[in-house]
């Protein structure tokens, strides 16, 4: 075979594999899209399917107005649940009387206080190297917890692995590695939501 005859056989190769390939390329393409800019929406009591009804992304929940179980997880007006992953084909559900807004995450860094910790407010996902620093911790709380713990979980950064897992039912502080990449889950409760509680990090240096 001449070299003119093996170039057109190598672009007759490589097209026929473009054009075999390119769907797949295509949808991970729309879903990297998709998961970095949904659109923001609101919803109400009932259950919807994610990629149906709701765009995959990451999203900041908010309740906007009621009160609803979201993803059994009991939430009040102006309660938000931060960085919640939704993937193609997972059905959200939504009981009670309420309105609930799906934001794009917005990843905001946390700001270290004037007593030298980390605090954070509301329960979600947190990424390490973007919204807090990576480094050593003392893991803590403070608030009352009438009726649960606060519940913490380190993820890992691709699919969201358990890595460890604090409950402070036997410990009310603990030392905490993060790692550039990791998430940090925080629950201030399991199964419902509560002003009362802030999650304390403070640096080790």
């Amino acid at each position: 075979m001449n070299k003119f005859k093996l170039t057109i056989f190598a672009f007759i190769v490589g097209m026929c594999s473009f054009i075999i390939v390119f769907p797949y390329i295509s949808d991970l393409i729309n879903n990297y899209r998709t998961l970095k800019n949904p659109e923001v929406v609101t919803i109400k009591s009932g259950e919807y399917i994610v990629g149906d009804d709701i765009q995959q992304g990451i999203y900041d929940v908010e309740v906007i107005s009621g009160k609803v179980k979201f993803m059994q997880r009991e939430l009040s007006a102006k309660d938000r649940v931060l960085g919640v992953n939704l993937h193609n084909g997972e059905h959200v559900q939504i009981k009670g009387q309420g309105k609930v807004k799906l934001s794009p995450a917005n990843f905001e860094s946390i700001e270290m206080s004037k007593s030298g910790q980390y605090e954070i407010h509301h329960s979600g996902f947190y990424e390490i190297g973007l919204q807090l620093p990576e480094g050593e911790y003392v893991l803590s709380y403070k608030g009352k917890t009438d009726k649960e713990k606060p519940f913490v979980q380190i993820l890992s950064s691709n699919n969201r692995d358990v890595l460890h897992t604090y409950d402070f039912h036997n410990k009310d502080i603990y030392k905490i590695p993060l790692k550039k990449g990791n998430i940090l889950e925080i629950n201030k409760f399991l199964f419902f939501e509560s002003d009362n509680i802030v999650i304390n990090l403070k640096p080790l240096y």
